[in-house]
């Protein structure tokens, strides 16, 4: 009897935990998507332009950058149940309060402590997967990257849909529900023991962090990751608008970011695999470049004629980011490694993307063209090649840093 309870006891406390991933991971990008088309509707209303749209997108990737470093100290603290609690209860509480904002300035204070609740949440999930389900981390992975970019995608068709007739701060309040039963899951569920619940390993010593970060599979990982960061905030902040001043109205711009967004859910199932199995995958990192290179000069060329073109190429094009995180594992032969590896990669990479929608709000703001923004983003795509390359070659961060002397 007590076996029973038991066994029941722990089927429902793991659905309850599946569930409160499956909400976490379509929560993570609809505040960032479910914005980008409605920003000029916005901006009409609160008397903003350019300028403060590349703002939100900045705020976005600056709070990934230091919100996800500083997750980690905060889950040594109160544990990482607790820590995701707190992350989820801030972006609730942003969210909310970001559909309230009587002023720009509001909306640009609440986007920070929206994204800060985000930035940490990207950082807990995976590790909170490993702990509770190490017996299911592909499939629970696979669910998480899926249920990600599916949010991302149906966050800017509703969000259209939902402003047309409540308006926009309906529009961007939908999302605190999501967040809010997240929120209440980890707190129900996540008390206790978890099944993979380890002591904490001993971090790297300083020597060894100082050659780490001279060695070419770090150098070139970080490349690789800041520039797709750099590019996919960019194109998700930007894409709307460019579609609204082609005169495709803002319907339009919302299922153009949705395209180019699902494009995301077949990278999480193919990239992976490819890159498993060659070798050498600098072949995807050419593919990829190539493609952004051609969906800016369609943009250029007709942004009208060829938007859904445009838009194929470049969501095809940031398939690097699922090839950065499958990279994190066939570079480093240890845990630690892999946690350097990725930490790394996150903290600079998402700190670089910051720079790419502010950018692109002044350029635009001051010219009152795109054509400068194109010219640009494809000059940047040989730094992406050039990390990617690197990136690709066959080592491991701990090989490199043997070979590496202080």
């Amino acid at each position: 009897m007590v076996s029973d309870t038991a066994a029941r006891t722990s089927i429902g406390r793991a659905t309850l935990l599946v569930a409160a991933i499956a909400l976490t991971a379509f929560s993570l990008r609809t505040g960032v998507t479910g914005f980008s088309p409605l920003a000029e509707r916005i901006g009409a209303e609160l008397r903003f332009g350019e300028t403060v749209i590349g703002v939100v997108g900045t705020i976005v990737t600056a709070s990934f950058a230091v919100f996800g470093l500083l997750s980690p100290a905060l889950a040594r603290r109160i544990g990482l149940e607790w820590a995701m609690v707190v992350a989820l209860a801030g972006s609730t509480a942003g969210t909310v309060l970001r559909a309230l904002s009587p002023t720009t300035e509001a909306l640009i204070a609440s986007t920070v402590l929206l994204f800060a609740g985000i930035g940490m949440a990207n950082v807990l999930t995976i590790p909170l997967i490993k702990q509770w389900f190490p017996n299911r981390l592909g499939a629970l992975s696979t669910t998480y990257s899926v249920l990600l970019q599916v949010g991302q995608v149906l966050a800017p068709i509703v969000a259209v849909a939902v402003a047309v007739p409540f308006g926009w701060r309906w529009a961007l309040a939908i999302w605190a529900v999501p967040l809010a039963v997240a929120a209440i899951l980890w707190s129900t569920a996540g008390g206790g023991r978890a099944p993979g619940a380890t002591a904490a390993r001993a971090p790297l010593d300083r020597a060894t962090r100082r050659r780490y970060w001279r060695t070419p599979t770090v150098r070139g990982l970080v490349l690789l990751f800041s520039m797709t960061a750099f590019h996919t905030y960019t194109i998700v902040t930007w894409l709307p608008g460019i579609a609204l001043d082609a005169g495709l109205g803002e319907a339009s711009g919302a299922a153009l970011l949705s395209f180019f967004s699902a494009f995301g859910i077949a990278a999480g199932f193919v990239v992976p695999a490819l890159a498993l199995r060659l070798p050498n995958p600098r072949a995807i990192v050419i593919a990829c470049v190539a493609l952004l290179a051609v969906g800016y000069a369609l943009l250029a060329i007709d942004a009208a004629a060829f938007a859904w073109a445009a838009a194929a190429a470049l969501g095809i094009g940031v398939s690097t980011f699922p090839l950065c995180l499958t990279l994190v594992h066939r570079r480093a032969s240890t845990p630690e490694g892999a946690t350097f590896l990725s930490g790394a990669m996150q903290g600079v990479g998402y700190g670089v993307a910051c720079i790419g929608p502010l950018v692109v709000g002044w350029i635009v703001a001051g010219t009152g063209t795109w054509m400068p923004v194109y010219v640009g983003l494809i000059a940047t795509l040989g730094i992406t090649l050039y990390g990617g390359i690197v990136a690709s070659r066959p080592s491991s961060v701990e090989a490199d840093a043997e070979a590496i002397r202080d």
